[in-house]
C-alpha cells in the first residue's frame, strides 16, 4: 500500500526533485503577486512629457497653470520638454506619453462665448507597442488633464458670470432708490403743474378785464378825438399798440394754458409709468430674496464642480496582490501538479505482486501528501511572508489542499491514460482554465465560447472558492458548492485511475503501449 514512498525513499535525487518542484507554486506566486503589488502606487517614476506651447492671454494661461499644478502631482514622473524631445523619449521607450497644449490653447478658450468660439484642442500621443498597460496608464492621466483644463476653463467662464451678477445684484438697490426719487419727482412735477394751471386761470382773468377795459377805454378815445382833433392822434397811435398788446396777451395766455394742460397730461403718464416700473422692480426684489440667491466665489466652484462622487465597495482590498491572489494561487497550484506529474514517474509499477487496489491506494496517499506539501509551503509564503489580507484562514488552507489535489489527479488521470501526451493535455488544460475563470477581465467580456467553459472547468469554482475566503463574500457560487463539486471531480478521477490500473493488470498489451509512450517510442 505503501509501495510509492518506499520507492521514493530510496532514490534521494528524486526526493530533492520533488521538494524542488514542490517550491513551483510559492516561487510564482511570489514572483508573480509582489511584481503586481499595487502598480499605481509606483507610477511615480514613469516618465510622461508636457509640451506646453500655450502664449496665454491676459485673463488665462492654461498652459501655465498645468504646469504649476503639476509641480506639485508626483503620480507620474513629469517632464516639461519641447515637441522634438517628447516624441524621441516615446519612440525610444524613456516616456510612456505626451501631452501637447497648442499655442492658442488659452486664445480658444477665452473665445467660447465670442461669434465663433473654438475648441481646445490637445494632443495625447502613447506608444502601446511598447508597453500596453503603460500606454493604459497614460491616457489615464491624459484624460485627467483634460479633465483639469476643462474644469479651470469652466470655472473661469463661472466666476466672471457670477461677479457680473452680483455686481447687477448689487445694483438692483441703486436702481430701486433712482426709481423711487424719479417717482417722487413725477409727483412733484405733477403738483407744481397743478399749481401752475391755477395761476394761469387767475392771469387770463386779469387778461379778460384789462381787454375789457381797454374797450371801454378805446371807446371813450373816439369820443373824445371829435373834441380833441390833432391832439388826439398820439393818444390814439398809443390806444391801438395797446389794443394790440392786450390781444396778443390774451392770445399768449391761450397757448400758455393749453401748453400746460399738454405737459400735466405728460406728467401724469410719467408718474403711472413709474409707478409701474416701481411695482414689477418690486416684485423682480422679492422673488429674488425668495429663491435665496447668493452670488459668491463659492458658488462658482460649486457650479464648476456640481457632483460630488461617494464610492462604496461590497468588500475591502488592501492592494492589487490581494484582488489578483485567487488567481495566482489556482494556477500557482495548477502548476504545482503538472510539475510532479512530470516529474513523478506516475506509469511505474513498483511491486508486481501488490494487487490494484493495493497501488491505487498507494499513488492516491501520494497525492494527498504532496497536495498537503505543496499547499502547505504556499500557505505559509501568502499569509505570513507576503502578508496578505485572508478573511477565513480555514476555508483558504482546505480549498488550497481541495484544488492541489483536484489538480493533481487530473493531471494524473490523464498521464495514466495517455502517458506523456497526457502532461501535454494538461497545459492545454491549464491554459484554457486562464481564458475563461475570469479572474483578470469580466468573464462578460470573453466570447460565448469561454463563458459557457466558466460554467463547468473547475479553476472557476476554485478562484470563486478563493474569493470567499479572502473576502468573505461568496460570488459566482458559495464556497459549501465550491468544495462539493471539486470532491466530486477527484472522486471520479481517482476511481477512473483505478479502473485504468485494472485495465493494465488484465491488458498487459494496452499497458506496453501506454508505456512505450511514456518512453516516446510510439
Amino acid at each position: 500500500m505503501f509501495q510509492d514512498f518506499k520507492f521514493i525513499f530510496k532514490k534521494p535525487l528524486l526526493i530533492a526533485t520533488l521538494f524542488f518542484v514542490s517550491l513551483f507554486p510559492v516561487i510564482y506566486s511570489l514572483t508573480f503577486l509582489d511584481a503586481m503589488w499595487n502598480p499605481y502606487d509606483r507610477t511615480g517614476d514613469m516618465a510622461f512629457h508636457i509640451v506646453n506651447e500655450d502664449e496665454g492671454t491676459e485673463d488665462i494661461n492654461i498652459g501655465s497653470n498645468i504646469e504649476e499644478e503639476l509641480s506639485d502631482n508626483d503620480r507620474f514622473d513629469w517632464k516639461f520638454t519641447g515637441l522634438d524631445e517628447a516624441k524621441e523619449a516615446v519612440q525610444s521607450g524613456d516616456a510612456y506619453g505626451y501631452l501637447v497644449i497648442p499655442s492658442d490653447a488659452s486664445d480658444n478658450a477665452a473665445s467660447l462665448l465670442s461669434e465663433q468660439p473654438e475648441k481646445v484642442n490637445l494632443t495625447l500621443h502613447t506608444n502601446p507597442g511598447y508597453n500596453f498597460i503603460g500606454s493604459i496608464m497614460a491616457q489615464q492621466a491624459g484624460s485627467e488633464l483634460e479633465k483639469n483644463i476643462q474644469t479651470e476653463i469652466t470655472s473661469t467662464y463661472t466666476s466672471s458670470l457670477i461677479d457680473e451678477i452680483a455686481q447687477v445684484s448689487d445694483r438692483s438697490g441703486e436702481a430701486e432708490q433712482a426709481i423711487n426719487e424719479l417717482t417722487e419727482g413725477a409727483v412733484a412735477l405733477d403738483q407744481g403743474l397743478l399749481q401752475l394751471q391755477g395761476s394761469t386761470a387767475e392771469l387770463q382773468e386779469g387778461s379778460n378785464t384789462l381787454y375789457s377795459g381797454e374797450q371801454q377805454f378805446s371807446s371813450q378815445l373816439n369820443q373824445a378825438s371829435a373834441l380833441l382833433g390833432n391832439y388826439a392822434q398820439p393818444i390814439t397811435g398809443a390806444q391801438s399798440q395797446l389794443e394790440s398788446g392786450a390781444g396778443d396777451l390774451n392770445n399768449g395766455i391761450g397757448q400758455l394754458n393749453s401748453g400746460v394742460s399738454e405737459l400735466k397730461a405728460g406728467s401724469e403718464q410719467l408718474s403711472g409709468g413709474l409707478q409701474e416700473v416701481q411695482s414689477q422692480f418690486q416684485e423682480l426684489q422679492n422673488r429674488m430674496d425668495e429663491s435665496g440667491l447668493v452670488f459668491t466665489s463659492e458658488g462658482a466652484d460649486a457650479i464648476t464642480h456640481p457632483i460630488e462622487l461617494t464610492t462604496e465597495t461590497s468588500v475591502e482590498t488592501d492592494n492589487y496582490a490581494q484582488g489578483f491572489a485567487p488567481l495566482v494561487v489556482a494556477v500557482s497550484l495548477f502548476i504545482g501538479a503538472i510539475t510532479f506529474n512530470v516529474v513523478y514517474p506516475i506509469n511505474k509499477i513498483f511491486d508486481k505482486e501488490a494487487s490494484v487496489v493495493s497501488r491505487w491506494i498507494s499513488r492516491g496517499l501520494l497525492f494527498i501528501s504532496h497536495s498537503v506539501l505543496i499547499s502547505s509551503s504556499l500557505y505559509a509564503t501568502i499569509v505570513w511572508i507576503m502578508q496578505i489580507d485572508i478573511y477565513s484562514h480555514w476555508r483558504f488552507y482546505f480549498a488550497m489542499i481541495m484544488w492541489s489535489l483536484v489538480s493533481i489527479i487530473i493531471i494524473a488521470t490523464m498521464v495514466t491514460i495517455f502517458g506523456n501526451f497526457g502532461k501535454f493535455l494538461g497545459i492545454v488544460l491549464l491554459i484554457v482554465q486562464l481564458s475563461s475563470s475570469g479572474g483578470t477581465f469580466p468573464i462578460e467580456t470573453a466570447n460565448n465560447f469561454y463563458q459557457s467553459l466558466f460554467d463547468v472547468l473547475p479553476m472557476a469554482f476554485i478562484v470563486s472558492g478563493f474569493k470567499d475566503a479572502i473576502f468573505n463574500q461568496a460570488f459566482n457560487v458559495e464556497f459549501s458548492t465550491v468544495i462539493i463539486y471539486l470532491a466530486v471531480i477527484s472522486i471520479v478521477l481517482y476511481l477512473m485511475i483505478l479502473l485504468v490500473l485494472w485495465l493494465k493488470d488484465k491488458f498487459p498489451a494496452y499497458e506496453e503501449k501506454i508505456n512505450k509512450m511514456s518512453r516516446f517510442e510510439g
